[in-house]
């Protein structure tokens, strides 16, 4: 499908949107995704959390933290005194907890809502592929610099770029991103973000954009997973053909069970350290 087509279908599918519609899934299936990403992403995340430790935050918290890795890992790499995970999803917070080590509580909370849990303000902040699912990122940051502690310090990982030159890669990515506009969001935010900072309450300390090479075989599981949960949502039920569909899930799943060869997924994430503005907003 060519971006022509991806264009004509977003101009004729439905007009309703609403805010913030998280339509990757909270369920089993979505579950088993995470886990997956959690992995594959866990060497990048943590060489860039490791940069944070130094700072010995009291209070950290992870943003829209899912069934809890991405939590874990913070807690284990920066070693704050309570780590906090919270999440609008109850049943990924449910999973969470079932698995909660010392020192880190789940919380049931939209982080689009200030102030955040905890029973006193973060020192740290961190979230990963989250403002990527946010209608208005901008408000979202602005309210966690007002909900921050001074100088508090916050941790973002959001995506700048997904290529890869097999066709069922550049259909997959060419679909997800209309999807994610046609309720506001942005699949590749890490390459806006910088807009989104202005004003924010917000200063940049660190911003690299790292190249990863990813397993194709991985890659095309991790879709295949996330696609079977988001071709039910209801603008993509009402403008892709599921026949399309269909052949892209059998074209990912030969890629990940290994019957058909592709090359390695190119991943540019955008990685930042940004500091509060000692002259930000404050609750």
């Amino acid at each position: 499908m060519s971006p022509q087509s991806i264009e004509r279908i977003e101009q004729n599918g439905p007009a309703e949107r609403e805010a913030d519609r998280y339509t990757f899934g909270d369920g089993p299936v979505a579950a088993d995704r995470l886990a997956l990403l959690a992995a594959t992403y866990e060497p990048s995340s943590a060489r860039l959390l490791r940069m944070c430790a130094s700072l010995a935050p009291r209070w950290a918290i992870d943003l829209g933290c899912g069934p809890g890795y991405s939590t874990r890992l913070l807690h284990a790499v920066v070693a704050p005194a309570t780590t906090i995970g919270a999440d609008a999803s109850p049943e990924h917070v449910a999973r969470a907890r079932a698995t909660a080590p010392p020192g880190i509580a789940y919380e049931v909370h939209d982080v689009t809502v200030a102030p955040l849990p905890g029973a006193s303000p973060p020192d740290l902040l961190y979230c990963r592929f989250l403002l990527t699912h946010l209608r208005d990122p901008a408000r979202t940051l602005r309210r966690w610099a007002a909900s921050a502690a001074a100088r508090a310090t916050l941790v973002v990982e959001e995506t700048a770029e997904m290529s890869s030159p097999h066709p069922a890669f550049c259909l997959y990515y060419q679909l997800v991103g209309a999807l994610q506009r046609h309720y506001g969001q942005e699949l590749a935010i890490g390459r806006t973000l910088d807009r989104a900072l202005v004003g924010s309450g917000w200063d940049v300390e660190i911003s690299v954009e790292r190249e990863l090479s990813l397993p194709a075989p991985r890659m095309a599981l991790l879709h295949g997973l996330n696609l079977a949960t988001w071709r039910h949502d209801p603008f993509a039920r009402a403008t892709f053909a599921p026949q399309m569909l269909d052949d892209l899930a059998a074209a990912l799943d030969a890629i990940a069970s290994g019957a058909a060869a592709a090359p390695d997924v190119h991943h540019a994430m955008r990685q930042l350290v940004l500091m509060k503005d000692a002259n930000g907003p404050s609750w």
